[in-house]
């Protein structure tokens, strides 16, 4: 995550395509064209079904159940695709491991109705009902798999159309040799009875079950649903002067802007029960650990009993725990450009607002959070917010800050920037010594006012995506020309290290005409994909290489994290060779991971292999309130509350401080995001992208005490928790 607008830019596109998680084109991919066989009572929908086949494809899909893996092409999906109410395509999806065939049907749905749904989906073909009339088929076996169960939800990937699904319940049932195996029963009278402007913002409620299905069964789905259309300026606005949702309702919601001002002496009492503990250093380290190390008055990392240990500088181990973007005065906001009427107050720019808003034109936004501490603390907002969010951060036992700013009396985590140093394609030539040099005034201009700093941890470049080496660069390097520093190196590799110095059997493979190197450098080659990964690997290497070791030479006395690589498995980086790449060219192995359970198989042998300790630099669990308070579902880790989410919190810090790489992480972060999203876009849409309840703090400033109190709780066990398993 970043702050400003690298935080906006490189972050929307990492998290907005699923934060940080969904492969769009793959799911998409399987869909057509294929054989579909209607039945005669309705030929009007396979007259619609035809010129159907004919559109592009939406990305814009509601899955009403599924239990499938689209790359694999097994199990089945019962979803609703497309933009707009009138083209909307009911669909029931089987795969056989080869291909994906179905049933589906364009029946001209509208809006405020009730609609009934059977997918059946037996042996040997499928069937599709829609309100007790057949309405398609297809033949066919198809292929269970072993994967959850999931119902009622709008894929991470899907854009938003103009109509909304609202499931009101769900009957499954297995059947095998004739006989019931399992059945479920799934009632969502509570979310369903939502107003429709709110769940505008989350549509359906996301649940997962067991749902044991074997090769022979049938599956059979019932669905009652809804459909309404998504006009925004039928409910505008939406979002009252505090940031929340107008249509939703909970105690702890901001009514007035003396809720916000008495909430300074409730805090107050809650943070005089929670002292910092003496038990730590400034930085986090831990004094009754019974042992210590030389003070260096800089982090440095030690391994002993087998466990990596940070040491903090004044010599004392330390298990940092750190929380991302501390205060957040400013950021994140939402863009409001084109879609002002979504909200019922805006900040008028001038003072005492000035810095609630900003921009104009394309580039409008404004800070909710911003101008709720202003109503709270008055004129020095900000020096009381900056306080208060160093208080609160050593009340609930962090170490201090972490990626994207923190406070000058906390630790923190820079993360550099390449400044203005040339992208070849979209990395810099490090090959090139006019853009080493370039690059590397750059990094001293960062790191030189802070080389003395005994508060920052270690440093960072870019983050997660950002600083990949993907296919794309190589193949675009390859296509420059020949005096490019860094095409001259992947095509002196090449010949060299892949074809063993022999450059007829690399102009042979490549389908080039080169007789000698010089010709090799003018040519436009393509590759193999195999020999792109090797030249990909050589690049990435050489790059990762000049950054720590320039780095390094420029401030010697910090650590270097890296650039957090994202461990989502198979997805962010191109293949497990980045991991291995990135692991050579830093001190501590900085990673973001975003999982309910910190222990992995797979994991745990990643670190093993690379031997180095690891910190991790993002993780979190934001509640999604069950669709409640207008704030998204974030895939795979959202919890139900902020409750859930100190329970969550507990578990992976307990699991990561038993960890023998481990030397500490990064909560993300310390606001929540804004309900509208916190972009960039503009225009009429509701959300751009993230809106999510990461925070330890609301959008109003609230600390989430359900949370807190367990967050604390960890926070303070930790070291002791890392000592006992040194110990066993």
């Amino acid at each position: 995550m970043k702050s400003g607008a690298l935080r906006s830019a490189g972050q929307s596109i990492m998290r907005s395509a699923g934060s940080r998680l969904s492969v769009v084109a793959a799911r998409l991919a399987p869909r057509r064209p294929h054989a579909l066989l209607v039945t005669g009572l309705l030929v009007t929908v396979l007259a619609a079904f035809g010129s159907a086949q004919a559109r592009p494809l939406s990305n814009c899909r509601f899955y009403i159940a599924h239990q499938h893996d689209f790359e694999r092409k097994v199990g089945f999906f019962l979803d609703l695709i497309g933009a707009d109410l009138q083209q909307l395509t009911l669909t029931l999806g089987v795969g056989d491991g080869k291909t994906w065939r179905y049933a589906e049907c364009t029946p001209g749905f509208v809006a405020d109705r009730e609609y009934d749904v059977r997918a059946i989906a037996a042996p040997d073909g499928v069937q599709l009902f829609l309100d007790g009339k057949p309405v398609a088929q297809n033949s066919g076996m198809w292929q269970p798999v072993a994967a959850p169960f999931e119902v009622d939800c709008r894929p991470a990937f899907s854009t938003q159309g103009e109509w909304l699904a609202v499931v009101g319940r769900i009957h499954v049932t297995v059947t095998r040799g004739g006989k019931e195996r399992t059945h479920l029963n799934l009632d969502f009278a509570r979310t369903s009875a939502r107003p429709l402007p709110l769940q505008l913002f989350e549509p359906g409620d996301h649940r997962t079950a067991e749902l044991k299905v074997m090769p022979g069964d049938t599956v059979t789905m019932h669905a009652v649903l809804r459909l309404a259309a998504a006009d925004l300026k039928r409910w505008a606005p939406y979002v009252d002067p505090y940031g929340q949702c107008r249509y939703a309702d909970w105690p702890e919601k901001i009514r007035t802007d003396e809720d916000l001002r008495s909430d300074v002496a409730r805090e107050d009492a809650e943070l005089a029960k929670m002292p910092p503990s003496p038990d730590y250093d400034e930085c986090g380290g831990y004094r009754k650990a019974g042992w210590r190390e030389r003070a260096t008055g800089f982090f440095h990392v030690i391994q002993r009993k087998g466990y990596w240990w940070l040491i903090s500088p004044e010599g004392n181990p330390c298990f940092y725990l750190g929380v991302c973007e501390i205060p957040a005065a400013t950021y994140p906001s939402t863009p409001i450009a084109g879609r002002e009427f979504l909200f019922e107050w805006l900040p008028s720019g001038e003072q005492p607002w000035s810095q609630a808003r900003g921009g104009g034109g394309d580039s409008g936004w404004v800070s909710f959070h911003t101008a709720n501490l202003i109503r709270k603390y008055g004129p020095d907002w900000l020096e009381k917010t900056t306080a208060r969010a160093v208080r609160r951060v050593r009340a609930w036992g962090f170490s201090g800050g972490g990626k994207w700013g923190a406070p000058a009396n906390l630790v923190s985590l820079p993360v550099l920037g390449r400044g203005g140093t040339p992208s070849l394609v979209q990395h810099p030539d490090v090959f090139d010594p006019k853009v080493c040099d370039v690059f590397r005034r750059a990094l001293e201009g960062q790191i030189a006012p802070e080389r003395n700093n005994p508060r920052i941890l270690g440093w960072s470049l870019g983050n997660e995506w950002a600083e990949i080496i993907p296919d794309s660069d190589v193949t675009g390097i390859l296509a420059k020309p020949a005096d490019v520093p860094a095409k001259r190196a992947l095509a002196d590799y090449a010949v060299d290290e892949i074809y063993g110095g022999s450059l007829a059997k690399l102009a042979a493979a490549w389908k080039v005409s080169a007789p000698d190197r010089a010709a090799l450098y003018a040519s436009a080659p393509k590759p193999p994909p195999e020999d792109i990964e090797k030249l990909r690997r050589f690049y990435a290497d050489r790059y990762y290489d000049f950054i720590y070791r320039t780095v390094k030479s420029i401030d010697p006395n910090h650590l270097y994290f890296g650039f957090w690589i994202m461990t989502q498995w198979g997805q962010w980086w191109p293949n497990e060779a980045d991991w291995r790449l990135i692991a050579r060219h830093c001190d501590v192995i900085g990673y973001d991971r975003y999982a309910r359970e910190y222990d992995n198989k797979r994991w745990r042998q990643m670190e093993a292999e690379a031997g180095k300790p690891t910190l991790c630099g993002e993780f979190g669990f934001p509640a999604s309130y069950e669709g409640m308070r207008g704030l998204g579902r974030y895939p795979a880790v959202s919890s139900r509350d902020d409750a859930e989410t100190g329970e969550l919190y507990y578990r992976w810090v307990q699991a990561a401080a038993r960890d023998l790489h481990a030397v500490g992480m990064l909560f993300f972060v310390y606001r929540d995001q804004p309900i509208t999203g916190r972009g960039p876009g503009r225009g009429p849409r509701l959300i751009f992208g993230e809106n999510y309840a990461f925070g330890v703090i609301t959008e109003t400033d609230r600390p989430k005490w359900a949370m807190v109190r367990r967050v604390r709780e960890a926070n303070l066990k930790a070291a002791q928790w890392r000592l006992e398993a040194g110990q066993k």
